[in-house]
């Protein structure tokens, strides 16, 4: 009886080790399974890349011929990418979704870090590195990166395709308050910054320009992508655009492209469900 109640119990040690086998293996396979949804199928995936590619290096060679060669200011070609970038993840989303989008978010990634490691006089570096923001002027390269990355993975988690609105607002208003600030801000005021810089301010004159461009884009949306009616897409652009300046104007150097989405994905997520 000792011998066959022995190799009876190392069946079932087997059997049990065999389950737990074949249980890591569904719990892997799950996993595998949730973080392919985020990534395009073949052969999307190499259009989306090549698309992605293409914007960040096009983006990119704009940015530092108008900086070197132009005389423009960093403020303006930091800007100029920012634009180029943000309505390239608009086109991307409306095409492909959080997929799409997140191919031009590896390769941008890519090409910060690139940037940030060449270097002060690196082409591409000096057209994103702020002077004021010395001597962490590649900290606010890599961080703006990640707080946009951040906003981006949550407001499309959290919101689905109201995170498009973030994009719009985030590249659009936010791309052109710098600008105006360097040529017209007269009336400046201190913000907090993640690090110590020689200078973190934003101007009046740049936040009323982010409000006034999203009032206009975000009511263009809210018409002809949201499908609201008029008189509710005017008045919810209305409030988001008023949300979206508060927060730009309260939030950290260098994490207003975090704030920025997920306040705007997540009011048009609930003036969708209020008024669609």
């Amino acid at each position: 009886m000792l011998p066959n109640s022995t190799k009876s119990l190392r069946s079932i040690d087997t059997i049990m080790l065999l389950c737990q086998i074949f249980y890591g293996y569904q719990k892997m396979k799950a996993l595998l399974d949730y973080f392919l949804r985020f990534i395009p199928p073949f052969p999307q995936i190499l259009v989306y890349i090549l698309v992605s590619a293409t914007a960040i290096l096009a983006s990119g060679f704009l940015s530092g011929a108008l900086k070197r060669y132009g005389g423009w200011k960093t403020g303006y070609t930091r800007k100029t990418l920012h634009f180029l970038i943000f309505f390239t993840a608009v086109g991307l989303h409306i095409r492909g979704g959080m997929p799409a989008v997140n191919m031009l978010g590896i390769g941008m990634g890519i090409f910060v870090l690139l940037s940030v490691k060449a270097g002060e006089g690196n082409f591409f570096f000096e057209a994103m590195a702020r002077e004021k923001d010395f001597p962490r002027r590649g900290y606010f390269i890599i961080v703006p990166y990640l707080t946009t990355a951040a906003g981006g993975i949550v407001s499309n988690l959290l919101f689905g395709l109201s995170s498009i609105m973030g994009y719009v607002l985030c590249g659009s208003a936010d791309a052109v308050a710098e600008p105006v600030g360097l040529r017209f801000g007269k009336h400046r005021y201190e913000v907090p910054s993640l690090r110590k810089v020689r200078t973190s301010d934003r101007s009046l004159e740049g936040s009323l320009s982010i409000f006034i461009v999203s009032v206009i884009l975000s009511a263009f949306f809210f018409l002809f992508l949201y499908h609201l009616p008029l008189a509710k897409a005017f008045l919810s652009s209305l409030l988001l655009s008023f949300a979206v300046v508060t927060v730009e104007a309260f939030s950290f150097h260098g994490a207003d492209n975090f704030t920025i989405q997920i306040t705007a994905s997540g009011l048009t997520y609930l003036f969708i469900k209020l008024w669609s």
